[in-house]
């Protein structure tokens, strides 16, 4: 018998989500109605299914056209905790530009307590920024977590800039790196999850039919050579599921 090729459909179309999210990340969490369009062109999606994936996004925290609004991609208990951390940061008095510029050249020169003060003062850039990731599916405090420690080891890399007019730039490009980095793991992590539900599903559902048919269990080149899979695919799925696949002969994957 062929192989379903419509999973590999569906994995496309997954893929193709979680690429378009990555953009969305570069670009203030958003996306344009022509980047929406353009991305699953060649799939040749219907209007209802467009509209399907118009509102995936929106549950992922990504606004088509515009950003969404952060009270509806965050939990009102990450609106409390920014609330409680933005107080603290605006608790910091900011001096003159005069005198930060003098801090932007000292900390560039190395001098450790110039430092750690422009990174004190440069945390609501850290918020900012955080607020511009919200909703990709890490919480607003792992953000900023990950924003303050790229801060942090920033401020003591300034030496190359040319001149202190370039170090607010390189501290919030840092910032974004990191939280992006962040969002980028996390994505990743699910769609490898999803991945490997997929394959242990598609390896499952071919050993109950074939094992149906058969009126027994069926080894795993018998499963390889019926569907065309490939055989160590069908012994990995067996691995990731813990030996659960009901239909296959354990004993099989050995051979």
């Amino acid at each position: 018998m062929p192989i379903d090729y419509e999973r590999d459909k569906q994995l496309l179309f997954l893929k193709r989500m979680q690429s378009l999210k990555k953009e969305a990340a570069k670009n203030g969490n958003m996306v344009t109605e022509e980047e929406l369009r353009k991305r699953f062109e060649d799939l040749s999606l219907s209007d209802a299914q467009l509209d399907e994936v118009r509102a995936y996004l929106r549950t992922g925290g990504v606004g088509i056209g515009e950003p969404l609004p952060l009270e509806e991609v965050v939990s009102d208990e990450e609106l409390d905790h920014l609330e409680e951390y933005r107080q603290l940061v605006d608790a910091i008095e900011i001096p003159s530009e005069n005198i930060l510029d003098a801090l932007r050249l000292s900390a560039m020169a190395g001098e450790r307590p110039a430092q750690t003060r422009l990174a004190e003062y440069s945390l609501r850039k850290v918020i900012d920024i955080a607020r511009l990731y919200a909703g990709q599916g890490v919480y607003l405090e792992d953000l900023i977590g990950a924003g303050n420690e790229a801060l942090t080891i920033a401020v003591t890399q300034l030496a190359p800039l040319e001149g202190p007019d370039e170090v607010d730039g390189y501290l919030g490009r840092r910032i974004m790196d990191a939280m992006e980095d962040l969002i980028a793991v996390n994505l990743d992590d699910k769609a490898l999850d999803r991945q490997i539900e997929d394959l242990v599903n598609q390896v499952a559902d071919k050993a109950a039919e074939l094992s149906g048919e058969l009126g027994r269990k069926v080894s795993v080149a018998e499963l390889a050579a019926e569907y065309e899979l490939e055989e160590e695919k069908i012994r990995e799925a067996l691995r990731l599921s813990g030996d659960r696949i009901d239909g296959i002969d354990i004993q099989s994957r050995s051979v």
